[in-house]
């Protein structure tokens, strides 16, 4: 029990630097995908940006190598992480790699996880903002979704660019 509190409490740690690491990783993309057209034109449209799912399929060897950096901080963690973009939708898939959720612990994980997500909804907020300002889609939505070892999905949230995050 103490090794889950353990790997529950740094997935949660871990979340809130994604947050941040996520955030300068997608505007990097973006900005060395589109700096020849947005200073040759200070009114350069959404279109002249590319789509979430282009900006993050972007073959830029400095962002792969910080996502790689990202990926391998979080396995030395015990945690396997995936992120892509599906539509308007910015995905981190988090798998807590040494946690199996019992039918006894699984309410805990999920209230626990719960609680660390919207302690920094703030963040994710403000991350699918700035990704959007960076990318041609009308809405971004970052998309947490946490699984145990064995696949299980523990928790799932969503932050939608189009809305605030709610008053603390």
């Amino acid at each position: 029990m103490k090794k889950r509190l353990i790997a529950l409490l740094t997935m949660m740690c871990v979340a809130v630097s994604l947050a941040a690491c996520g955030g300068s990783a997608t505007q990097e993309e973006t900005t060395s995908d589109t700096t020849a057209e947005t200073t040759t034109s200070s009114d350069a449209s959404d279109s002249d940006l590319p789509s979430l799912e282009e900006s993050f399929a972007a073959d830029g060897e400095e962002v792969q190598s910080m996502l790689d950096a990202m990926q391998a901080q979080y396995e030395d963690q015990g945690i396997s992480v995936k992120l892509y973009a599906e539509g308007d939708e910015m995905h981190y898939d988090f798998t807590i790699d040494n946690v199996v959720a019992t039918e006894d612990t699984r309410s805990e994980l999920t209230e626990a996880l719960k609680a660390g997500t919207e302690a920094s909804a703030t963040s994710y907020y403000e991350l699918a903002k700035t990704v959007k300002d960076s990318v041609s889609n009308d809405l971004v939505i970052v998309v947490l979704t946490f699984f145990d070892g064995e696949g299980n999905e523990l928790y799932s949230q969503s932050f939608s660019s189009a809305e605030e995050a709610a008053a603390e």
